[in-house]
C-alpha cells in the first residue's frame, strides 16, 4: 500500500496513526533486537498520550524528550505530537550543563525520560514522566484533534552572534511540507527502511524520523558505536537492507570511499547538517544528494543530486534546488535580486518557514524580516547569512557566510558559542575562536587566544574542565593560546584572519 494522495498536507501525527490503523502487523521501529509493528508502536504512544493529556499538554507546550537513540525516543517524541505538543528532544551524551540550561530557556514543563537517566538533584526543573513506569490505572483523556498547521511541532536548538543557544520554534505547516518533499522527491513506499543515525538534539532528527513513519515505512535506529567505522556501517546498511540513509558531511564523505556490499539496496543518501566538500567517485552504487538547510527553515531548505565526478576549483557541489514549498532570493544589501552568477545573501520564505525564535522579539525581528517580493500582508523571509550565487539553471553554489561561522572537520561551529564559555572562566577577559588549517592531508581544529586580566594567567587544566562541562567534544578547542592582546582590524573588530595565519606554538598531539 503506498501513501495515498489524501495523506499529504496531514499533519505528522495523524498520518502515523492511520499507518497503524492501515497495517497494524507492518515493521515500524527496529532497535537492535527490538521491533515494534505499527500496531505494538502506536500502542505505546497511545499509552504515553494518555499520561501526557492527563498532565494537560495540549498546543504548545513544550515537553522535553531525554532518551537515547532508541525506539522508545522515537516513541516519545510521536506521543508529544499525538497529544498537541511540542517536542524538544535533548542529546544526552552533551554536557548537563548544557541541558540544564536549554531545560530552562525552553519553558519545558514536562520531561519523557527513563528513571535510571535521570536526576534533577532538587533542581525545580520540569515534571518527570518515566517511560519506565507503568501507565497509572483509569481511562486515559480523550486525544485531542489533529493539530493545526500553526501550532508548534518541535523546538530544536541553534547558536546565534551571542553565542548562547537559542530555541528555534518550528510548526506543523514547516513539518508537514519537509514531509511531502521527502516523500515525493525518494518516492518512499512502505517497503522503504530508513535510518536514524543523527543526534537527536539536531534539526537532522526530523529529517529521519518523520518522512520515515509518515509514509508507513520501517526506521532503523543505528548503532552509534558503528558511526566512528564507516566500513562497517556501510555492511550493516547492506546487511539490513537499508533503502534511504541520511548523514552528516563527514559521516557521508567516509562512506563514499570504502566498499560497499554488491547486494545493497541503499538507493540514496542524504548529506545533512553541512554540505559535501567534494564530488562522489565513479562507482558509488546509488545517488547521492547534497541538501543545504538551517534550523529556521525546517531542516532543509534546497537540495540537489550530485551528479558526475570533479576535480580542482569546481570540486565543491552546488546545494541543489529550493524544495517545494520554499522560495529562495538571491539579494544585495540593499535586498535587490543580483544577477546569475553574481554572489548575494540568500533569503527564504515559504511553508518551512519557522515562527521565530524563543526569547526576546528583537532576536527574531532580526533574521525573519518582512518580504518585499510578497503582496501577503505579514509575509517573512530569513536572512541566512550565507552568500550563494545562483547559475543560470537555477542551481544555488555556497560561496560562504557573513556571519563568523568556520567549518571544522565537517562541523559548522560558531565561535562565539566557545568564546562566551571561555569569557565566563576567571580570569579571561578576552578571547579569540579561529580554526587552524594544517597543510593538505592533515585534520583542521581549533585554537582559542587567550587574554587575562592583568597579572594574571589562566589554569589550562582548569578551562578545559570547564569547557567540557558546558560544551560538546567537538566545540573544545584543541590549543589554547595565552596573548597579552587580541589583533585588532581597520575596523576595530579583532582580527582573526591575522590570528588564523600565526605559526603555532605547539601542535595539537604535542599537549
Amino acid at each position: 500500500m503506498t501513501t495515498t494522495p489524501q495523506d499529504s498536507g496531514w499533519p505528522v501525527s495523524e498520518r502515523i496513526l492511520r499507518w497503524a490503523a492501515r497495517s497494524p502487523e507492518r515493521p515500524a521501529i527496529v532497535d537492535g533486537q527490538l521491533t515494534l509493528t505499527y500496531g505494538a508502536f502506536a500502542a505505546r504512544v497511545g499509552s504515553l498520550v494518555g499520561r501526557l493529556r492527563a498532565f494537560g499538554v495540549g498546543r504548545d507546550t513544550v515537553v522535553a524528550v531525554y532518551l537515547p537513540s532508541s525506539a522508545e525516543l522515537v516513541v516519545a517524541a510521536t506521543a508529544v505530537l499525538v497529544a498537541g505538543g511540542a517536542y524538544l528532544a535533548v542529546d544526552i551524551n552533551q554536557p548537563f550543563v548544557r541541558t540544564r540550561r536549554m531545560l530552562h530557556d525552553s519553558g519545558a514543563k514536562y520531561l519523557v525520560t527513563m528513571s535510571k537517566l535521570w536526576s534533577i538533584n532538587g533542581d525545580a526543573g520540569p515534571v518527570p514522566v518515566y517511560v519506565d513506569d507503568p501507565a497509572p490505572a483509569g481511562h486515559p483523556p480523550m486525544a485531542p484533534p489533529p493539530p493545526e498547521p500553526d501550532a508548534l511541532a518541535y523546538v530544536t536548538y541553534t547558536v546565534g552572534s551571542s553565542g548562547d543557544p537559542t530555541g528555534v520554534l518550528i510548526e506543523h505547516a514547516g513539518l508537514t511540507n519537509l514531509v511531502d518533499w521527502y516523500g515525493a522527491c525518494h518516492q518512499v513506499e512502505p517497503a522503504d527502511r530508513m535510518t536514524q543515525l543523527n543526534s537527536p538534539g539536531t534539526d537532522a532528527f526530523a529529517l529521519e524520523v518523520w518522512p520515515c513513519l509518515a509514509h508507513g515505512a520501517t526506521l532503523h535506529v543505528v548503532d552509534r558505536r558503528l558511526l566512528a567505522l564507516p566500513d562497517r556501517l556501510a555492511d550493516w546498511l547492506g546487511y539490513t537492507g537499508v533503502t534511504l540513509c541520511s548523514a552528516p558531511a563527514p559521516l557521508a564523505e567516509a562512506l563514499l570511499d570504502v566498499p560497499w556490499p554488491a547486494a545493497t539496496r541503499l538507493r540514496a543518501l542524504l548529506v545533512a547538517g553541512d554540505q559535501l566538500t567534494r564530488y562522489p567517485h565513479a562507482g558509488v552504487p546509488f545517488r547521492v544528494y547534497n541538501t543545504y538547510g538551517r534550523d529556521e527553515c525546517t531542516v532543509v531548505a534546497t537540495s540537489g543530486e550530485v551528479l558526475g565526478t570533479r576535480s580542482g576549483a569546481a570540486a565543491v557541489p552546488p546545494i541543489g534546488r529550493p524544495i517545494q514549498g520554499i522560495t529562495a532570493y538571491v539579494l544585495d544589501a540593499d535586498l535587490l535580486p543580483v544577477g546569475d552568477d553574481e554572489p548575494g545573501q540568500l533569503y527564504l520564505t515559504g511553508s518551512g518557514l519557522a515562527r521565530g525564535y524563543l526569547g526576546p522579539q528583537a532576536r527574531t525581528l532580526a533574521r525573519f524580516v518582512p518580504n518585499p517580493f510578497s503582496s501577503v500582508a505579514g509575509a517573512r523571509m530569513y536572512a541566512t547569512g550565507d552568500l550563494v550565487r545562483r547559475s543560470a539553471d537555477g542551481v544555488l553554489h555556497l560561496l560562504g557566510s557573513t556571519d563568523e561561522w568556520i567549518r571544522v572537520n565537517g562541523h559548522r561551529v560558531a565561535p562565539a558559542e566557545i568564546e562566551a564559555a571561555l569569557l565566563r572562566v576567571d580570569p579571561v577577559c578576552a578571547v579569540a575562536v579561529v580554526a587552524h588549517v594544517p597543510p593538505a592531508g592533515e585534520a583542521s581544529f581549533l585554537v582559542a587566544y587567550v587574554v587575562c586580566a592583568e597579572g594574571r594567567v589562566y589554569d589550562e587544566a582548569t578551562l578545559r574542565h570547564r569547557l567540557a562541562d558546558e560544551l560538546p567534544d567537538h566545540l573544545v578547542p584543541a590549543v589554547l593560546i595565552h596573548v597579552d592582546e587580541l589583533p585588532s582590524t581597520a575596523f576595530g573588530s579583532v582580527d582573526r584572519q591575522a590570528l588564523a595565519k600565526r605559526p603555532l606554538p605547539v601542535r595539537p598531539e604535542e599537549l
